[in-house]
């Protein structure tokens, strides 16, 4: 006899919102971490060029997200994990990369914005009404202060 498990036998609604991500994405935008002072934020720029795509796992209760970028003439790699946690209610996201970060971020979604946060990093994506363009908006905590980490804009591939 098997043993009941307390997970879900299929995707809840939540999981099913994040849906919006499904699709392969092309993103341009800038990133300002390199050459960033204090009282400019913005002083140094980079061209940010990348790649993305998001495919359910099978049983559709995991995203995974793979990017490939180039940040000026730097590669930037990696590889995230998407779900919702049903018993703390919320979503999060684990993020691999080729510079051996590994946060983990935890997830709010209200209406068409995500917001991911980790002690060190944050970021609000804005999805527009079709669900096909979003806006991503990175920070990084240097001290106490957030900085802006990079304005990217991803359209997705038809």
């Amino acid at each position: 006899m098997a043993a009941k498990s307390s997970k879900p036998n299929k995707p809840s609604a939540a999981h099913r919102k994040l849906a919006i991500f499904v699709g392969t994405w092309r993103a341009n935008g800038t990133s300002y971490a390199a050459g960033q002072r204090a009282d400019d934020a913005k002083a140094s720029t980079t061209p940010w060029r990348s790649t993305e795509s998001f495919e359910w796992l099978p049983g559709e209760f995991f995203l995974l997200h793979r990017w490939d970028a180039t940040v000026g003439k730097q590669s930037f790699i990696g590889t995230e994990i998407f779900g919702y946690d049903e018993k703390a209610g919320g979503y999060f996201t684990r993020f691999f990369d080729n510079m051996g970060n590994h946060p983990e971020y935890r997830v709010t979604r209200k209406g068409r914005v995500w917001t991911f946060n980790e002690p060190n990093t944050r970021a609000t994506v804005m999805f527009d009404r079709a669900g096909d363009r979003m806006e991503l908006n990175w920070e990084w905590k240097n001290g106490r202060k957030w900085m802006p980490l990079c304005d990217i804009v991803a359209e997705k591939t038809k």
